[in-house]
């Protein structure tokens, strides 16, 4: 039955392969209902492995990092879940881009094809203890966002394409020399869980961890390996941006706190990985909070806003005490459904108004009221406001850090106060009253068979996680 849930995208792409490229939304239509489906067979599976216990992730909030049926799945489950909305939502998005003559049925098709084989990618990734496979399935990920970034064909999204496989490539690279070491050091088996600790030696193992990071820190969007990142979401399409952001950093974070849990085991301290990865994560935090301020575009922004994200859930594991556990999934859900639900949201002005950038529009609220509503709620929940339920988590988090360093505190603060003024800052142009812009006024009526719909059941069902990681965990 594993194997149905890790197979189907590739199922998928076949079909789109194999069809006529005018069956293109056909292919759209039928994968959206599959991911539902398999949605559902992977919470029934749930049901059957674990015997309906509701707490399938934690067991006693001890985190099992070589276990696959622990964090594992709950990737696999936010996987499909997100497919599912993703897809949905592109039915009304790819039907508007065809009536705006952006596209056509030949990049529909491409679509299709590689959209599915990312999906299978990302869940090889969150399914293998493997190193090696685990290394060949998230570079598959960036081979195949590579035609999905350069998809609409214009030298803008080429260029984006280019500096995003180029990065990854060099540090794919980087990575594959770490395996190397580690073969040399002390790895006598590529499977996590028959990995023994045996004649180590120190001086490796810990340039090994330097070579993790920097390689899975290009995929996180660790400074100073997050060119590429702004550039991607800027120029590809809005269900891939979505994607990307939302599951596809995490699903790196997790790798390097897995691989750095053994690393700590053969140390036998966590000060050495610790302090590594604290230095890059303030580095990355601050940086991205003074260069978000003067950010001009929709999804550029949207794209730095994500390393706040990443630093929480970084945090909470980095803590590990139960309750930090819990506050990391309550992130993690939160995080993928939000920041979807702003890629969608975001998207509809873009379209609509023939720009993303801020200073172009004007009076938002009034010339697209549905979408205004959408961009104020993902965007206002995203940054933590306290209206949002996660200001107490977040604010716990930092608590605790306070107790740890002080001055490390005062830092974090400082780069949270800069991320959130440029994205309320940037945000908040678009519903001021501007002289000289060209918005348009669009008629948006909200019903099942729209648009926004996908938004509003992505809000839901972030919603209905919270509750259940609250109440249930």
């Amino acid at each position: 039955m594993f194997y149905i849930v890790l197979f189907t995208p590739i199922v998928l792409s076949i079909i789109a392969f194999i069809l006529n490229k005018k069956f293109s939304f056909f292919v759209l239509k039928l994968s959206t209902i599959v991911y539902l489906f398999l949605s559902f067979f992977i919470v029934y599976l749930f049901k059957i492995w674990y015997s309906y216990k509701l707490s399938i992730f934690f067991s006693n909030y001890n985190i099992n990092f070589s276990n696959y049926n622990n964090i594992n799945s709950l990737f696999i489950l936010l996987i499909a879940t997100l497919a599912f909305l993703i897809w949905w939502y592109a039915v009304y998005y790819f039907k508007k881009e065809f009536e705006h003559k952006v596209i056509g049925f030949s990049r529909l098709k491409q679509y299709n094809i590689f959209v599915n084989l990312f999906v299978f990618a990302m869940l090889f990734v969150a399914s293998t203890n493997n190193i090696l496979v685990m290394w060949i399935a998230l570079e598959a990920t960036t081979i195949f966002t590579t035609f999905l970034i350069s998809f609409y064909g214009v030298s803008t999204s080429w260029e984006a394409a280019w500096k995003y496989v180029i990065l990854c490539s060099v540090w794919l690279t980087v990575w594959l020399f770490w395996i190397l070491m580690l073969i040399s050091s002390w790895l006598t088996s590529l499977d996590f869980n028959l990995i023994t600790y045996e004649n180590v030696n120190p001086l490796l193992v810990k340039l090994s961890f330097i070579f993790i990071l920097v390689w899975f820190g290009t995929k996180v969007w660790l400074f100073p390996m997050n060119s590429w990142l702004p550039d991607a979401h800027g120029k590809a399409s809005t269900p891939v941006s979505a994607f990307m952001s939302s599951i596809l950093l995490p699903l790196a974070l997790y790798i390097i706190f897995k691989l750095k849990i053994i690393v700590d085991i053969l140390l036998n301290t966590a000060d050495f990985t610790n302090n590594v990865l604290l230095a890059f994560w303030i580095i990355t935090l601050v940086y991205s909070g003074f260069i978000l301020i003067y950010q001009r575009h929709f999804k550029r922004t949207l794209a730095y806003s994500s390393s706040e994200n990443m630093w929480i859930l970084a945090l909470a594991l980095w803590i590990g005490s139960p309750l930090a556990l819990k506050l990391w999934l309550l992130h993690l859900i939160a995080h993928s459904f939000l920041k979807t639900s702003s890629f969608m949201s975001v998207w509809n002005v873009l379209l609509e108004q023939k720009t993303g950038k801020f200073e172009k529009i004007s009076d938002l609220l009034k010339n697209q009221s549905v979408s205004s509503k959408f961009i104020i709620i993902s965007i206002l929940m995203l940054v933590w406001v306290p209206i949002s339920p996660l200001f107490i988590s977040e604010i716990w988090l930092i608590y605790t850090l306070f107790i740890k360093n002080i001055w490390l505190t005062f830092i974090v603060i400082f780069a949270f106060i800069l991320i959130f003024s440029g994205m309320l800052i940037n945000f908040s142009k678009l519903f001021k009253k501007k002289d000289g812009t060209d918005t348009k006024l669009i008629k948006e009526n909200f019903s099942f068979n729209s648009i926004f719909t996908p938004i509003l059941v992505t809000l839901i069902m972030w919603i209905w996680s919270i509750v259940s990681v609250l109440f249930i965990f």
